[in-house]
């Protein structure tokens, strides 16, 4: 498995997450996502990196938006929806945004965000980053993914490490939308990490709260 295969799995799995939670009392966590966490990995990486508490609620997040090709182009929509209006308060005006070719390192600056932001509320400890570790390697990562994983996993949380090397809004916009997928933002700790985020990305405040409705 490559790094958009793996990042496509984070991201589908939150269908199943979803529909397997809706028929739960709130609170409670599906068989699938105790089997996950327990360490029978059942497909789904997306327990792990969310905690028991927050998966039902980041799973349905997950599968509103849909897949990778999906997030990236409900980004670059919201993107160009802003810019547009940006542009109706000036005499000259720019090209639409458009979507960047989906490279191996495009997917790999979106799992890093996302690995990230799944951090940010401190619960991914070392136990956890060893369970998450585990299931990559069972689901058949490549040992380039694998060793990715691990080490965005030990890196210290700093908003200014995601964003480097992203230099176009358009792949900026994505990031910020793929790790709000991740986070609990009424939380403390995640909120201001998406703050500090946001303003690393370079991404101004209407952008931010257009990208932040889209996962309302």
């Amino acid at each position: 498995m490559d790094i958009k295969g793996l990042l496509n799995q984070v991201l589908a799995s939150g269908n199943e997450l979803a529909s397997t939670a809706a028929g739960k009392q709130a609170g409670g966590m599906s068989d699938m996502t105790k089997g996950a966490i327990g360490g029978a990995v059942g497909g789904s990486l997306l327990p792990l990196l969310m905690g028991n508490k927050k998966t039902r609620k980041m799973g349905a997040k997950a599968a509103k938006l849909g897949g990778t090709a999906a997030l990236g182009a409900l980004a670059y929509k919201v993107y160009n929806d802003w810019q547009a209006g940006q542009q109706s308060a000036t005499v000259t005006s720019a090209p639409a945004a458009t979507i960047p070719p989906d490279t191996p390192q495009h997917s790999m600056n979106v799992l890093r965000a996302m690995l990230a932001a799944a951090k940010a509320d401190g619960h991914v400890d070392d136990a956890e980053q060893a369970r998450i570790y585990k299931a990559v390697q069972a689901m058949g990562a490549t040992r380039e993914v694998s060793a990715f994983v691990e080490t965005e996993l030990a890196r210290p949380l700093d908003p200014a490490e995601v964003a480097r090397g992203i230099t176009c809004p358009e792949e900026a916009s994505e990031v910020y939308l793929a790790s709000l997928l991740m986070v609990d933002e009424q939380g403390f700790m995640e909120r201001a990490y998406l703050q500090e985020l946001a303003r690393e990305l370079g991404l101004a405040p209407e952008l931010v709260a257009r990208l932040e409705s889209q996962v309302a």
